[in-house]
């Protein structure tokens, strides 16, 4: 197949004016993969005022389910961002696929129990129809408590609320169940699809329900690629290769080194002319959509996506593969040390330091979660999804790591990445903000604000933080002495994408596009 520079592979790329490198942005996390802006030049003098200057808008680039979630990067004058474009075509097949039956209410309830799932089913169907308002908000938080465990109350609390608000109308869980385990069938034509409804034995509600929320389309999927020029936001080159449709999960940031981006899409893994746009090579991926995101070093790409291996950033050949290290959605972090360039990721349940030119294990600790390390000279913090351990923060080397403290939580979620910097761990996740001494881990304050999973930055010593679903910016002093709120911009951004500061400017993804302001007086 000819690939076409129109028609290959997906990231939007701004243009910036000429800026020194030190500026750029050009891979997930920043120049050292740890989310800090090295040497930043001052920001703005007054943060207050809750809007910053637009500078533009890029053309319309899907995101979430329909384009995925990479974060923006920045690398000599332009930016780029991976991009799962998916598109709707008309068809005769007919297929009850995930996006629909999340649209209709599933949510997974194993870790319920089929005991717990029977209860919640029996009492959303007695549900008073007058029992409305905050009547069923007190009725429901107290149902919740008295029935689920703090895991499941966190995981579970928004679903059976959403229920019970529904009442006799909510698609009954079984019914999600069985549309769930036939998301992957395509029906030859509608009369096929209905038939099967009917051999079901779902009510005729539940099936006209079914059938209304079912388009007369198919999903198909480009990993694309998108140009802009900095300073009007115009298009400035296209890039798209066939991939499948992997959704939100698809949130793999490219990373742009020698003049070659680096991006994963939904079933590859592609190299780029960072100039043209221009397919170099590309190597199919053992998982599809990951979510992790690629490193540069020392002539390697090195990848976690389903397990950790190397890719030769030349020609795409593979160099080596660690089948029991990686996994999940950590991303390998660059660092050099007693004279290797290694990488270091953590895994489903290590954290590896990895030479990245031999992928010999140089040391592995105990880990697992997908928050990326952020690494700061020879100290390293990581986010582990284990509750006993939290935040664990390690002193490194070559072959090495002693581990300093740990600080246990129980969170809902534990993707965002933290930031180490001037002695302080910051971490900013779910709907908590944590500052934490970083050589014995004592912890200096503490707030809960409406977050989400993205990862913070720190530019100019200020913490730029995502919170209340992607509508605000928060930006925060970062001196370790005490929370202290600088200032709020409102930005109205997607909930998952971190932001990105280069050359005194903030790139954001929004829901349908990318949006650059200015952050410079």
């Amino acid at each position: 197949m000819e690939f076409a520079p129109s028609r290959i592979l997906a990231f939007v790329v701004c243009a910036l004016a000429a800026s020194p490198l030190r500026a750029d942005w050009p891979q997930w996390r920043g120049p050292a993969g740890n989310g800090v802006v090295p040497d930043s030049q001052p920001l703005l003098r007054n943060w207050q005022g809750g809007d910053w200057k637009q500078l533009w808008d890029s053309e319309e680039i899907p995101s979430n389910d329909d384009g995925g979630l990479s974060s923006v990067v920045v690398a000599g004058g332009r930016a780029y961002v991976s991009v799962v474009w998916v598109r709707a075509l008309p068809s005769e097949t007919r297929q009850i696929h995930e996006l629909i039956v999340r649209q209709l209410g599933y949510q997974g309830t194993g870790p319920l129990g089929p005991e717990l799932v029977k209860k919640i089913e029996e009492t959303r169907l007695g549900l008073s129809p007058t029992l409305r308002g905050k009547k069923l908000e007190d009725f429901t938080k107290e149902w919740i408590e008295a029935n689920l465990d703090k895991k499941q109350q966190q995981l579970y609390s928004g679903l059976i609320s959403g229920r019970f608000k529904k009442g006799a109308l909510a698609m009954p869980l079984d019914v999600l169940d069985k549309l769930d385990a036939h998301k992957q069938h395509v029906f030859a034509n509608d009369a096929e699809m209905r038939a099967w409804l009917d051999e079901q034995g779902f009510s005729p509600e539940v099936k006209q329900q079914i059938i209304e929320a079912v388009p007369p389309t198919r999903r198909v999927a480009e990993d694309t690629v998108v140009c802009l020029d900095l300073a009007t936001g115009k298009t400035m080159w296209k890039t798209a290769a066939p991939g499948e449709p992997t959704g939100r999960g698809s949130s793999s940031t490219p990373c742009v080194a020698e003049g070659r981006v680096f991006a994963l899409g939904s079933v590859s893994a592609y190299a780029l002319d960072a100039e043209t746009g221009k397919l170099l090579w590309s190597v199919p991926l053992p998982q599809k959509g990951p979510g992790s995101s690629p490193v540069a070093v020392a002539g390697a790409v090195v990848i976690n996506a389903k397990y950790l291996y190397a890719l030769d950033a030349a020609t795409g050949k593979e160099l080596w593969k660690l089948d029991k290290s990686g996994g999940g959605n950590s991303s390998p972090v660059a660092w050099r040390a007693g004279g290797r360039n290694l990488v270091v990721c953590q895994g489903r349940v290590s954290l590896d330091a990895v030479d990245a030119t031999t992928g010999h294990v140089a040391w592995s600790v105990p880990g697992g979660g997908d928050s990326t390390p952020a690494i700061d000279g020879d100290l390293l913090a990581v986010q582990t999804r284990k509750p006993e351990a939290g935040l664990a923060a390690y002193r490194i080397k070559a072959d090495g790591a002693e581990k300093l403290w740990l600080a246990p939580y129980d969170a809902l979620r534990t993707q965002a990445s933290p930031i180490v910097a001037k002695g302080y761990v910051y971490l900013a996740d779910n709907d908590v903000q944590i500052c934490f001494d970083a050589t014995n881990g004592s912890q200096r304050w503490n707030a809960t604000v409406p977050g989400s999973i993205s990862s913070p930055l720190l530019a100019d010593g200020k913490l730029f933080v995502m919170i209340n679903n992607g509508n605000n910016v928060q930006v925060l002093r970062a001196d370790g002495t005490e929370r202290a709120e600088v200032g709020k911009a409102n930005v109205k951004a997607a909930w998952v994408p971190s932001p990105t500061i280069a050359d005194g400017k903030i790139l954001l993804r929004l829901k349908d596009r990318i949006r650059c302001f200015s952050l410079s007086d």
